[in-house]
């Protein structure tokens, strides 16, 4: 039943609220009819929170009087500011799911926040300079994954921790870039789509990889992003997704904090989706920006194909994406490809001494598949094959410095080429 799988991600305090108090379960399922599942779960892991604060079960909270329930919340308000531990933004989204609880039944609190609300600070947006610091911060390949869609796809941390392989897969299985991403939002409880780029995906292949090694076995159900202790079972939390991004920032070693006059400019996990917006816009339809996003006001001026996913409509909107592409990934990562695209070159020359037909296999692979090959899954691909032909032939070939090379042509090798490295690929003479 689709709503008992939100409750399965609840931490393990609410979850036990949850089970033990009937209190617990009617107001859950309420709210879960009335909000989004994101929303639902948040409000239970609150009211453990402020329960466990406060030393007082559901219940006990719920036989207090108006007055004296509204004295013990302000209390625990003033307190918890005090600690530092928390934001005042966070304090008051406590309040308001506890607030939920008690008038679900029948306390009605009438007094009003008692501290003062004020953003005190700007989003500080990475350059691209910076998100390649805090990409290689990250601690782990889930971590730089989720920052990438975001920065890149525009995603919000919870729908993030909402994808699943049938998410990604129909351009992830046929080796299409970039690839559309079918974003089932928590907030509207609506589906959108973006896209990612090849650079991405490669990282969620990489990773699919190493959790099928564990053991896993990943559906259309599987989490993009898996959570920490139980692998496979259910997706990344957005508190911890949220914990691992600060944690990339504050290792960059970037000045993440900042005064701007009476303001103070922050760069927070929410800043990688406005790098996503601010390095597209002027280079792609705005209205594209916003439906990328998942802005309702962006879907209803794209055409109505968007709201409809229509696949013609899809496409446009994947060329849009791909012409201004560039401006996301900055120089770094052209550099990248075009290094990419140098080492493949090279191996596929290296292969031609084994008398291996690098395009030749590569046709054959796709064939398989079903779909095109990446030019890292390439390069795999022609390295199995030279492994196979050095096993059953012996290696003809050498790697040499240019002060080697002439006693080597003397002796009869033959040049092939040169290397991105400068060193030089021979191999041996036919006749030999």
């Amino acid at each position: 039943m689709e709503r008992f799988s939100y409750k399965a991600s609840l931490s393990k305090r609410a979850s036990e609220l949850y089970e033990s108090y009937p209190e617990v379960r009617a107001w859950y399922e309420e709210v879960s009819a009335l909000k989004s599942p994101r929303t639902s779960r948040d409000y239970v892991d609150d009211l453990a929170s402020f329960a466990k604060d406060v030393g007082k079960s559901p219940k006990e909270l719920i036989e207090l009087s108006p007055k004296r329930a509204y004295g013990l919340m302000k209390d625990w308000a003033i307190k918890k500011l005090q600690t530092k531990s928390v934001t005042v933004g966070r304090i008051h989204s406590i309040w308001y799911g506890v607030k939920s609880f008690l008038e679900f039944h029948g306390v009605e609190v009438k007094g009003e926040f008692p501290l003062k609300r004020k953003v005190k600070y700007l989003d500080k947006i990475p350059t691209k300079e910076e998100l390649k610091f805090i990409l290689d911060a990250a601690p782990s390949l889930s971590t730089k994954i989720a920052i990438q869609l975001m920065a890149y796809g525009g995603l919000r941390p919870e729908d993030v921790c909402d994808l699943t392989y049938a998410s990604i897969k129909r351009d992830f299985e046929k080796g299409i870039s970039p690839c559309a991403v079918y974003v089932p939002q928590s907030k509207s409880g609506e589906v959108y789509v973006t896209f990612i780029p090849e650079q991405t995906v490669n990282l969620i292949r990489q990773y699919f990889k190493l959790r099928r090694k564990r053991g896993e076995e990943i559906s259309d159900s599987s989490p993009v992003l898996s959570g920490q202790k139980s692998e496979g079972a259910k997706g990344i939390r957005r508190k911890t997704l949220t914990m691992k991004i600060e944690q990339a920032l504050r290792r960059s070693g970037l000045e993440i904090s900042s005064n701007l006059g009476d303001k103070i400019q922050r760069m927070r996990p929410y800043s990688l989706r406005k790098y996503f917006r601010s390095n597209l816009t002027g280079h792609a339809p705005q209205e594209y920006i916003e439906a990328w996003m998942g802005h309702t006001y962006g879907l209803a001026q794209v055409y109505s194909g968007t709201r409809d996913l229509d696949p013609s409509t899809i496409e446009r909107m994947r060329q849009a994406y791909k012409s201004a592409e560039k401006h996301l990934l900055g120089e770094a990562v052209e550099a990248e490809k075009i290094k990419q695209e140098a080492a493949l070159e090279a191996i596929r020359r290296f292969a031609e001494a084994f008398g291996i037909d690098p395009m030749k296999i590569k046709i054959e692979k796709e064939k398989e598949l079903g779909k095109e090959l990446s030019a890292s899954e390439e390069i795999e691909l022609i390295q199995d094959e030279i492994k196979r032909a050095r096993e059953e032939h012996g290696d003809p070939q050498r790697i040499v410095g240019e002060n080697e090379l002439e006693g080597y042509l003397a002796e009869g090798w033959q040049f092939v080429s040169i290397l991105p490295s400068q060193r030089i690929l021979i191999r041996r003479s036919s006749k030999d």
